[in-house]
C-alpha cells in the first residue's frame, strides 16, 4: 500500500533515502532550508549539490513548508546535522501525531547533554509519540544507495512493530534492512564509528599501509565495544552492521568526510579549512565521548584523537608514538 513520506533535510543521505522510498512506490515530500536545492529538485529532478548525476524519482516533490511536508505522512525521516536536530524536533512538536513513525538519520550525541539523537527528538515531541521515534545506522554511502548499488542498514525502534513498519518503507532488492530494538547500541555505534574513522584516515595520510590500517581497525573496534557495552549496548550490535559494518565503510571510503579529515591530519594538509567547510560529526563526537569516559585508561586511541583535535599535538607525531608504544600486555 502506498503511503506518503516526509524527508526533512535534502543533503546526501536525505536525498538518497527519498530516492529509495519513492522507488518503492511511496510519494515523498522533501523539506529543506536550502531553497535553491528544492528549486532544482522541482525544476530538474536533480540535487547536484549533494548527489550529482542521479536523476530523482518523479514521486519526489520539494516542500518549502515544514507543516505541509509532515501532514499526513506515515513516516517522517529526520536527516539534518546533529547540531540542529533539537531545533527541528522543536518545530515538529505540534506537527507530529501519535502513530507517525519518526526515523532519525543523524549520527552523534548532543553537545552538553550527551543525549542520543532519538532521545533529543522524543524529548521535544508529545509523550505519546515517543514509542514511534527510532534511528538508522549501518554502512551506507549515500551516492551508492541512490544509484541502486547493494547496501544494508539497520533501524532501531523501542518496539518491534514500529521497526518492522519502518523497514517496509525502505527494503527492496538493493537495500536490505535489519531491524533491532537495541536503539541505544545502534546510536552509540553510529556515533563511535565517526570517531574512529578519523583515526583510520590518519593512517592513510601517513601512508602506513594495509597492515597498519588493519592493526588500527582492530584496536578501534575493541575500543568501540568497550565504550558501547559500558553505556548499554548489546555486544552483537557492535559487531554487526551498526558497529563493524559502519566502521569499515566510514574508515575506508573515499566519500567519508571523517576519514578525509583524518587523511588531512596525517598528511599535514589544511585540515582546519576542511573542517570549516564540511560537516564532520566525528570531531564533536570525540569531545562528547571523551567527557563521558573521563578517567578511564583503557581507551588509548580515543585519548590520542582527543589530544590531536583539541590538544594541538601534530597527528603524525601522535600516531607514530601511539603505534610504537601500544602493547597488548
Amino acid at each position: 500500500m502506498s503511503e506518503s513520506v516526509a524527508v526533512l533535510g535534502a543533503g546526501n543521505m536525505g536525498t538518497a533515502l527519498a530516492q529509495v522510498i519513492a522507488s518503492n512506490g511511496h510519494p515523498v515530500r522533501v523539506w529543506s532550508i536550502e531553497h535553491d536545492v528544492l528549486e532544482e529538485v522541482r525544476d530538474k529532478h536533480l540535487n547536484t549539490r549533494y548527489l550529482d548525476d542521479v536523476r530523482l524519482n518523479d514521486s519526489i516533490a520539494p516542500e518549502w513548508h515544514l507543516a505541509a511536508a509532515v501532514s499526513g505522512a506515515r513516516l517522517v525521516v529526520v536527516s539534518v546535522p546533529s547540531q540542529v536536530v533539537r531545533a527541528v524536533a522543536a518545530d515538529l512538536a505540534e506537527l507530529v501525531q501519535p502513530g507517525q513513525l519518526v526515523l532519525n538519520v543523524a549520527k552523534g550525541l548532543e553537545a552538553g547533554s550527551h543525549r542520543r539523537m532519538s532521545e533529543v527528538i522524543a524529548g521535544e515531541l508529545r509523550p505519546d509519540c515517543k514509542p514511534f521515534v527510532g534511528s538508522m545506522g549501518g554502512p551506507a554511502v549515500a551516492i551508492e544507495m541512490a544509484r541502486g548499488q547493494p547496501v544494508a542498514v539497520i533501524i532501531g525502534f523501542p518496539g518491534r512493530d514500529e521497526a518492522l513498519a519502518c523497514q517496509a518503507f525502505l527494503q527492496n532488492k538493493h537495500l536490505k534492512v535489519e531491524a533491532t530494538q537495541d536503539i541505544t547500541g545502534l546510536e552509540l555505534c553510529s556515533m563511535l564509528k565517526n570517531v574512529y574513522a578519523i583515526a583510520l584516515g590518519i593512517t592513510d595520510g601517513l601512508h602506513l599501509g594495509t597492515n597498519g590500517k588493519a592493526f588500527l581497525t582492530t584496536i578501534a573496534l575493541d575500543e568501540m565495544a568497550r565504550i558501547a557495552t559500558n553505556l548499554g549496548s548489546q555486544r552483537e550490535t557492535v559487531y554487526g552492521l551498526a558497529g563493524l559494518g559502519d566502521l569499515i565503510t566510514t574508515g575506508f571510503s573515499a566519500h567519508s568526510r571523517n576519514r578525509t579529515l583524518g587523511d588531512r591530519l596525517g598528511s599535514r594538509g589544511d585540515w582546519q579549512h576542511f573542517l570549516r567547510t564540511n560537516t564532520v560529526e566525528g570531531v564533536s563526537a570525540v569531545r562528547s565521548i571523551s567527557e563521558l569516559t573521563a578517567g578511564r585508561d583503557d581507551l588509548p586511541l580515543l585519548a590520542m584523537l582527543h589530544e590531536v583535535l583539541f590538544g594541538e599535538r601534530p597527528a603524525p607525531e601522535a600516531m607514530r608514538h601511539f603505534l610504537e608504544s601500544f602493547s597488548y600486555a
